[in-house]
């Protein structure tokens, strides 16, 4: 293994660790604090397609917020993995799901949404960095559905606790900057006026 992906391995591993020893207190309040930023979004508030995420391990839980922009009128999408590659799936609060891939709720009906229908896509993550860098979980999932819209690509948002900033991620050349992520601290906007 290059250096390259030791780094990469190991800034997962940290903050893996880090976000499974938050206690479900520490996990409520943070993701409190983030539904509370998502919602002064102007983009995001005006969005009427949205995908979204169902958490696992210790990630910030978005169910409230997903709820927030479905009461208000928003398709909600979650995804489903589906082989090398995610389909995004209409999400209620009362959806059914079941544990698919990595253990992850998935929806288990409903036609696919294309990702390049949503408006907004609030993205899970392990790390980034201030410029707009992100560090996934391995699968490369995300970056390739980024990478297949293109020009038609929605605005990304990810979705993080503060103490997954780092310095500087190490960047594959398949790696799929954000237009913004938004923690339980401060929303950093990478693409001026992306959030306006």
């Amino acid at each position: 293994m290059s250096d390259h992906a030791e780094r990469r391995q190991a800034i997962r591993r940290q903050l893996r660790e880090r976000r499974a020893a938050l206690s479900s207190i520490e996990q409520a309040d943070v993701s409190a604090a983030v539904g509370t930023r998502l919602a002064r979004i102007a983009a995001l508030e005006r969005a009427q397609v949205v995908a979204g995420y169902r958490a696992i391990r210790g990630e910030v839980r978005l169910d409230a917020a997903l709820t927030h922009l479905h009461d208000r009128g928003a398709m909600v999408t979650v995804p489903r993995v589906s082989g090398d590659h995610m389909e995004f799936l209409p999400w209620t609060p009362a959806s059914r799901t079941v544990a698919g891939s990595f253990g992850i709720d998935e929806p288990i009906s409903g036609d696919p949404v294309p990702f390049s229908h949503h408006d907004v896509v609030l993205v899970p993550l392990v790390a980034f960095d201030e410029a707009g860098q992100r560090l996934g979980q391995g699968g490369g999932f995300y970056d390739r559905a980024i990478a297949a819209a293109g020009a038609t690509c929605p605005l990304l948002i990810g979705v993080a606790h503060a103490f997954q900033q780092v310095d500087s991620v190490p960047v594959e050349a398949w790696d799929m900057p954000l237009d913004a992520v938004v923690t339980d601290e401060r929303v950093h906007e990478f693409r001026t006026g992306c959030l306006s």
